[in-house]
């Protein structure tokens, strides 16, 4: 069954249901997903960094691991 189908499916379902209790625990399964997004709990900061970060990864703007560890090696000297 695909994504569609099962909403499909759910909504018939929750339609034809005259079971409070059901709806009340969709109403919180879906709340309770909503707010447990980290995502919405990082500072603005955190979200636009990240941001930042998927957009050098985009633009080839990346060291590899060896080519970090090579410049710490000079920098620091270890």
């Amino acid at each position: 069954m695909d994504i569609q189908a099962l909403k499909l499916d759910l909504v018939e379902k929750i339609i034809h249901t005259e079971k409070t209790s059901i709806l009340f625990k969709i109403k919180d399964l879906l709340q309770s997903e909503k707010a447990d997004d980290w995502w919405d709990s990082l500072p603005v900061e955190v979200q636009e960094s990240i941001f930042e970060g998927l957009q050098d990864i985009k633009e080839g703007k990346v060291l590899s691991h060896d080519e970090v560890m090579m410049e710490a090696k000079q920098k620091y000297g270890f």
